[in-house]
């Protein structure tokens, strides 16, 4: 199971390339590093590609058929194995490997466990064509408490830094860290989660101001921003309203924007603006702008990604 290893300095530049072993992880994915000056670094398997250097890195996005697929036969407590049908979506030997499997939906519902690393091929799992079964081995210790019965439902989740990947603009899964640039296509390496680190940039930063993942440049930060509710459920103006001018613009100084404000009010008029709902925030919010370099260029932040 992951821990906490206390390493010296380039020890997070590693990849382990030259020693026994090393596409098949020297800790367990998660595993933590810290550095002297306190930086923090989570032990990750790199994708299909190599790594590029200062950019921000996500899991791998959940597969939607095998979210709530059920399980094909029942399974006793104490078991150490679980096993369901997926729906029209392969699943490769081993990608769940480290990952975790919960009942989420009837009979047992609500319990989760962990899928058991594999140091060989085939350990945690074999190959599932579309629509058969996957059949998963638990970590020894992490047994069935409630017996599954075949309404019960569960989900395949992979481990978070299992094969990651420069994340998409928005992200679509949690945010793993930022690159060293170390790694080759499919090695381990130690993926940057806390800390000052020189990440990519798009847009104006402000220094001492959160940062999230850029919504628009994969891999990049941008300044932390929130989304508020827009729409009605009528028209508020009649083509007779006398309307108003209220220029807003960003914190940076950019995306003005012109609200228009009704200056006299009439029954005809009269409508209800769904103002109801929350704010909501762009993008998972990663660390704090130490020294705001320019767009496309690389800024120093210091990172905080739980």
């Amino acid at each position: 199971m992951p821990g906490t290893y206390f390493g010296p300095y380039g020890e997070n530049r590693n990849d382990y390339a030259f020693e026994g072993n090393a596409n098949r992880g020297r800790w367990p994915m998660g595993h933590t590093l810290i550095l002297p000056d306190g930086r923090e670094y989570k032990f990750a398997l790199n994708d299909g590609t190599v790594e590029v250097a200062g950019n921000l890195y996500q899991s791998v996005a959940p597969v939607t058929n095998h979210v709530d697929v059920t399980a094909d036969v029942a399974r006793a407590i104490g078991a150490v194995i679980i096993s369901a049908t997926l729906g029209a979506t392969a699943a490769a030997v081993d990608i769940y490997a480290e990952g975790t499997v919960h009942t989420s939906n009837d009979t047992a519902e609500g319990y989760a466990y962990r899928i058991r690393r594999a140091f060989s091929a085939g350990a945690s799992h074999a190959s599932a064509a579309t629509s058969s079964v996957l059949t998963v081995n638990l970590e020894p210790n992490d047994k069935i408490k409630v017996a599954l019965d075949t309404t019960s439902e569960v989900t395949f989740t992979r481990n978070r830094y299992h094969q990651v990947l420069i994340h998409p603009a928005p992200p679509t899964a949690g945010v793993a860290g930022v690159s060293p640039g170390v790694a080759a296509a499919d090695r381990y390496y130690w993926s940057q989660v806390k800390g000052y680190s020189a990440v990519l940039v798009e847009g104006t930063l402000l220094a001492g101001l959160p940062v999230q993942a850029d919504i628009t440049t994969p891999g990049a930060v941008e300044n932390y921003k929130r989304r508020v509710r827009t729409g009605g459920t009528t028209v508020i103006f009649l083509s007779n309203t006398a309307i108003w001018g209220a220029p807003l613009s960003d914190q940076d100084g950019s995306a003005v924007v012109v609200y228009a404000i009704a200056s006299v009010a009439s029954a005809a008029a009269a409508a209800t603006y769904d103002i109801s709902g929350g704010i909501a925030y762009n993008a998972p919010l990663v660390g704090m702008c130490v020294k705001a370099n320019s767009t496309t260029q690389y800024a120093l932040v210091d990172l905080n990604i739980n």
